[in-house]
């Protein structure tokens, strides 16, 4: 009777028998599970024991292999080695970046993760460091050498453990001769010993002289946002903010949305364990400290959907802010968002407003649904109100239109929104731009930034809302694409460096945008001096398989200095094996660049990747077409300068003036419009007759 009373409380409280009876920490080295009934079934189970013992038994043999100064003595930065733990006999260590202000102390601390397969840079380091902070910004790519300072110090060195997780059929959770566990289990998902790491670097944190113990934030971006949320668990933690990663999607299909997945075949037992253990979303479940999302409105890492259906499951204080048509990247007054959520959560120095409130009007006169938006209360200065709508349905592709703003006199803002189809969702969301004092941090990039914008939720109208409302679908025909008398509203990207400028829009892909069938894409650009090239590469599809071949590109020759019209027929376009794009209804965007950039991406990505395909399959030939022998940058001195400097920390100027003197008239001229499929779905490209090799 005693083993069942036992039993029945212990499955109570979400726990298996079979791990109480093995304490999985173990007593130092870190014991390896090598029978089934042993593995860790939820996050409680994972941890259970770390917090209380880990660390006393198991010392940080903390080394710092060198300490230098940056910024003119301002800023100290060392190059520190920490024990994560002994796993099979074997220690695994990591090393990082330590910075902070010269004379710290008692200052709020940073543990800053990279993204994906990326390094630390002593840069990242200083971007907190300047702004005020201790932060440790650890490197957890072992197989990249470090630059700089760090150059020929020790590294991290996953040891008996294979820091890229093992392949098979069991996905995450495969076992392997250098994985934590002998048996599948979640421990030995890659991303978890770089769980460990952050946690032993929050307990280096707590025991220096510069730190607030009790001030501790995580930051993170991609990988390094999904690292961010999973290390926000530890008790320690006082702040978080996770960016464009750590909100899951793997595997939650909808009944309408689509595209927002990812390609991972668990099924049974095994998807259930992995719902509780590395699905990012169920982490919102367990946050207890404060926690700002930053997110991009057609992220590939992380969609937005996914995010704000996430961080619903959160009992915390919580914010969400986004951009509308980026990817994987913000405009100034988002990126800052981060800052500003420790300034208040750490320092409090700021009050972060709360969220606006928008929502989706479908009972009006004319039956055009209309958005309403109210700011919430703050001492802050509203400055403008910015409404994005879309009826697409898939987050990566998806278009946001930007509609005409105004304000009512009760204080909320308002927008149409004309919809194509009324069997479509109707999303909405706002941004509310206000005024800050501008930030002082000399020789940072956040320097002068004197805009912060509070994202309000996504307001959501189902096919059936719209149509029990009587909604009508209206269709669309715009030739006129962009004039950039919104400067790059529409895009994104950088024209601010003249060998590798870029900037790309989805814009084509919604129907209101769309080629017509036969039509030309014209536009002008004007050439800083004569005889120049510059590329264009237009992608058919998004996210799809790799093979290139849904990727169309061509140089453009611009013969004289100032304004060159540019005409472009889908026949001018070709792909890595020298196929022409079939039509142009079913592009997912285009972009236009440097001339050196394009080469580049040919002769680099693409020849690699074509060389690859063509050697398994005869259906492939690479013919990469003919590439400038010679190819230089553009001056740009020629150029109006406006905006702020481009830089590398995933923050995109908007660079209005710059974009109106270059570009003018995006347009299709000529063609017929014709009855076309739903953006969403998928056409499979067709190669036109007697095309390519």
């Amino acid at each position: 009777m005693k083993n069942f009373s036992m039993m029945s409380i212990a499955c109570l409280l979400g726990f298996s028998v079979g791990v109480d009876a093995m304490d999985i920490w173990g007593k130092g080295e870190v014991a390896r599970i090598t029978d089934a009934k042993h593995v860790p079934q939820n996050l409680e189970e994972i941890w259970k024991g770390y917090n209380a013992s880990y660390d006393k038994h198991n010392p940080l043999e903390a080394k710092i292999h060198k300490t230098w100064e940056a910024d003119n003595g301002a800023i100290v930065v060392n190059w520190v080695q920490l024990t994560v733990g002994t796993f099979q006999g074997k220690k695994t260590i990591v090393c990082g970046y330590f910075a902070y202000p010269k004379g710290a102390k008692k200052l709020p601390g940073i543990v800053m993760f990279h993204g994906g397969p990326q390094t630390a840079s002593e840069q990242g380091a200083l971007k907190w460091a300047r702004l005020g902070y201790v932060v440790f910004h650890p490197n957890h790519n072992s197989k990249v050498s470090m630059g700089g300072e760090a150059q020929g110090l020790p590294n991290t060195d996953w040891g008996s453990i294979d820091g890229w997780g093992a392949k098979g059929p069991d996905g995450p959770f495969q076992a392997g001769e250098m994985t934590i566990d002998a048996v599948p289990s979640p421990r030995n998902n890659w991303q978890f010993i770089r769980q460990m790491s952050g946690r032993r670097i929050i307990t280096f944190l707590t025991k220096q002289p510069q730190v607030d113990h009790a001030k501790i934030g995580v930051r993170g971006h991609s990988t390094g946002g999904v690292l961010a949320t999973c290390v926000s668990l530890d008790p320690r933690i006082a702040a978080a903010v996770p960016s464009v990663g750590g909100t899951g999607g793997f595997m939650d299909k909808h009944p309408i949305i689509t595209g927002n997945t990812r390609h991972l075949r668990l099924e049974g037992a095994r998807r259930k364990l992995f719902d509780e253990t590395l699905e990012m979303k169920y982490y919102w479940k367990h946050m207890h400290a404060p926690t700002l999302f930053l997110s991009a409105s057609n992220d590939f890492n992380s969609p937005d959907w996914n995010s704000i259906e996430a961080i619903k499951l959160a009992k915390v204080d919580t914010r969400f802010t986004s951009c509308a048509n980026y990817n994987h990247a913000f405009p100034p007054e988002t990126m800052i968002a981060d800052y500003l959520w420790f300034q208040d959560k750490l320092k409090g120095e700021f009050a972060y407003p709360k969220a606006p409130k928008a929502e989706l009007l479908l009972d009006t006169k004319n039956s055009v649904p209309v958005v309403k938006v109210t700011p919430p209360n703050t001492s802050l200065k509203l400055k403008r109100v910015e409404i994005f709508y879309t009826d697409g349905r898939n987050p990566l592709t998806r278009f946001w239109i930007t509609p005409e703003v105004t304000q009512q006199s009760d204080g909320t803002w308002t927008a149409s929104c004309e919809v194509i189809y009324n069997d479509e969702p109707l999303t909405a969301f706002a941004n509310v731009i206000y005024e800050i004092d501008p930030i002082k941090a000399p020789n940072h990039s956040y320097n002068g930034l004197s805009e912060l914008g509070a994202t309000s939720n996504y307001a959501i109208a189902w096919p059936d809302d719209l149509q029990k409302a009587g909604i009508k679908g209206k269709p669309a025909e715009n030739r006129l694409i962009d004039d950039f008398s919104a400067g790059l509203r529409d895009w994104t990207g950088s024209l601010k460096n003249g060998h590798h400028w870029s900037i790309n829009t989805r814009k084509v892909s919604d129907v209101r945008f769309m080629g017509p069938q036969g039509a030309e894409l014209v536009f002008e650009v004007n050439s800083p001096e004569a005889d120049q090239h510059m590329g264009m590469i237009i992608s058919r599809n998004y996210m799809e398989a790799n093979f290139r071949e849904h990727v169309f590109y061509r140089f453009i020759h611009l013969p004289k200095k100032g304004w060159n019209t540019v005409r472009i027929k889908t026949g001018d376009l070709k792909n890595p094996f020298g196929w022409k794009l079939d039509d142009w209804h079913k592009i997912s965007s285009i972009e236009l660049c440097s001339a050196i950039r394009l080469k580049h991406q040919i002769e680099t990505n693409y020849a690699a990747r074509a060389k690859d395909v063509s050697s398994k399959s005869s259906k492939y030939q690479a013919d990469l077409g003919e590439l400038p022998t010679k190819v230089s940058g553009w001056n740009e001195k020629y150029y109006e300068e406006a905006g702020d400097e481009y830089t590398k920390d995933n923050m995109v100027s908007k660079e209005d003036a710059l974009a109106r003197s270059r570009f003018r008239n995006m347009r299709w001229e000529g063609g017929k419009y014709v009855k076309r499929s739903k953006p969403y779905v998928k056409e499979p490209y067709i190669r036109p007759s007697g095309e390519g090799k």
